[in-house]
């Protein structure tokens, strides 16, 4: 009894036991390799000396160019558009209200001077030809002057806020779009690329031929190893060694038990039955 178990601790659970040190070993040295020697180090020099300097190229083009480009631009706009209202009301109140207020006071002077003055045109004409004309003339004067230096200051503040407006711009596109662009193409394009080909250096191929060059080796010698050590023993086990074993037991059992029952059944205990059940035994021997 003591040498089939000896067997079969021999032929099933040895190498299930080596299967398990190999696989677990394996394991070992596969998490050592990659994780602790390799990726580890790699993802760790790739997190400190990459991504982490680019977040702080980043932060600090943030700070220090976008929030203050930000900043000008929202004061320049403000100023322009205050700029651009204030203008605007003044024409407009040059326009539609100092306009017709003096068209109000030449038609009222028409209607209480002059008309009234044709009455009296022989006395007032020397008046208005010497006092009154060059009056009014030099009013006119001082009010085309006016008229000439609000144009100008007009003129000259729409050009100011013309000009402030396309040097902002100017600006803007030298001081954040032209570094923008140049950052882009320059480093984040770069950058970018040069992540994704040391990703696929570091990681897919490495990936890739541990796969074909380890697991999938492994796996076949595992598979190899379990029909080997494990299948085959077993099926040559079941056919040699326990198949015969059963039908050798049951051809024992059919001998030792089987038999000899049927055999006292028949020679002993139904004569019995049918001594001590007469009405039983005759109808049903047999």
């Amino acid at each position: 009894m003591v040498w089939p178990l000896r067997l079969v601790a021999f032929a099933v659970v040895l190498p299930l036991r080596l299967l398990y040190e190999l696989v677990r070993l394996v394991g070992r040295c596969l998490r050592t390799l990659l994780w602790d020697w390799f990726l580890h180090p790699v993802l760790t020099a790739l997190w400190r000396f990459v991504i982490v300097p680019i977040g702080r190229a980043i932060t600090w083009g943030w700070r220090r160019l976008l929030v203050p480009a930000l900043r000008a631009l929202w004061t320049a706009l403000r100023m322009v558009l205050w700029d651009w209202l204030i203008a605007g009301s003044a024409r407009l109140l040059w326009l539609y209200v100092v306009i017709p207020a003096a068209k109000v006071l030449i038609v009222l002077f028409d209607l209480l001077v002059v008309r009234p003055a044709r009455w009296l045109r022989r006395p007032l004409h020397w008046f208005g030809r010497t006092v009154l004309l060059p009056v009014l003339r030099a009013v006119a004067a001082v009010i085309r002057v006016v008229a000439h230096v609000v144009a100008a200051v007009v003129r000259a503040g729409a050009r100011t806020a013309a000009w402030t407006v396309r040097g902002f711009g100017f600006l803007l596109h030298l001081l954040l779009v032209r570094p923008a662009a140049w950052f882009w193409r320059t480093v984040a394009t770069p950058t970018g690329r040069a992540f994704a080909r040391t990703l696929r250096v570091v990681v897919v191929c490495p990936l890739g031929w541990c796969w074909r060059t380890v697991l999938v080796p492994a796996g076949q010698a595992v598979g190899f190893a379990w029909r080997l050590l494990v299948v085959a023993p077993l099926s040559w086990g079941w056919r040699t060694v326990v198949r015969p074993i059963g039908r050798a037991v049951g051809a024992t059992m059919f001998v030792l038990v089987v038999m000899p029952t049927r055999w006292a059944d028949r020679t002993v205990w139904r004569p019995i039955r049918d001594a001590l059940l007469p009405r039983n035994g005759p109808a049903r021997r047999g």
